[in-house]
């Protein structure tokens, strides 16, 4: 009688060890997306809350210099991104910038003298070898590093990469240098909530128009500015044009000038494609 009362009562506490075993087989994980989408999703919307009652509000100015090289403005304080050397066809880059983000040590990524009065911070060593651990508070903007690769085979066929990540007046802008695969549970985890994704489109040397998009909705940013993709400037080049990722998207998208002003008021509440020009360079 004592065994048969026992078992009973020991009954819901193996059923509810069996369901949380079962909870964490693969076939759970296809609930993966919907959740991370929902929780990049309460994370915006929180802190944009808590800008609407005045904490931190600020605004920032990012203009498109071609390829993947940007220029964020905020305040008076300017970052370069990624700028590219003259021979890639693009024209000279000669701008004034306080610090220079350069992600991976290739030509088209970490041209110097583009604003040689500017503090560089690399993502990588200088040899290109080993990821620098970049944590740093600069003139008020958070700034940090994930290293990741430049191709999906841990970087044996291009090497290393590494995304940076820009908190400054409660936005957060991620330029994922020449990321080449797509994102495991903890990176997106670490980089969520994203306002503003500089994204690579392009393929063979980057993520391609599908990983893109997968990316994307993985991370759920509320503006994706595509980058790295084939234009006349680099029409020989082994990379897609934007239109494949457009095509792929398939949910329509935003032109936009050079140069764009956001702040959190502005930002949409559903993800937006923002297709930005490239402010024109001197001739090389």
């Amino acid at each position: 009688m004592f065994k048969q009362r026992f078992f009973w009562l020991l009954l819901p506490v193996l059923l509810a060890l069996l369901f949380g075993v079962y909870s964490l087989y693969p076939g759970q994980k296809a609930a993966w997306p919907e959740k991370r989408q929902s929780t990049a999703k309460e994370e915006r919307e929180l802190v944009k809350g808590k800008e609407s009652k005045g904490e931190g509000v600020a605004e920032v100015e990012l203009q498109y210099l071609g390829h993947a090289a940007f220029l964020l403005q905020v305040g008076g304080v300017r970052f370069l991104m990624d700028p590219y050397d003259p021979n890639c066809g693009y024209g000279k880059l000669e701008l004034e910038a306080d610090y220079l983000t350069i992600s991976h040590e290739h030509m088209d990524h970490n041209y110097r003298g583009a604003a040689p009065g500017a503090r560089a911070i690399r993502g990588l060593s200088p040899d290109g070898l080993g990821w620098e651990e970049v944590s740093l508070t600069l003139s008020g903007v958070e700034l940090f590093t994930l290293p990741c690769y430049h191709d999906a085979a841990a970087g044996k066929l291009r090497g290393r990469n590494a995304v940076f990540v820009f908190d400054a007046g409660g936005i957060r802008l991620v330029h994922l240098g020449d990321l080449g695969h797509l994102l495991g549970p903890e990176q997106i985890e670490k980089l969520i909530p994203v306002d503003v994704l500089l994204l690579p489109v392009g393929g063979h040397f980057t993520l391609n128009a599908g990983e893109g998009k997968e990316l994307v909705e993985a991370l759920q940013p509320a503006v994706v500015v595509p980058m790295h993709y084939r234009t006349e400037a680099t029409r020989n080049w082994p990379i897609a044009p934007l239109h494949d990722f457009l095509e792929v998207w398939g949910k329509g998208h935003r032109d936009k000038g050079s140069a764009v002003t956001i702040s959190r008021d502005t930002l949409p509440r559903e993800t937006e494609i923002w297709v930005m020009q490239r402010a024109p360079q001197r001739k090389s």
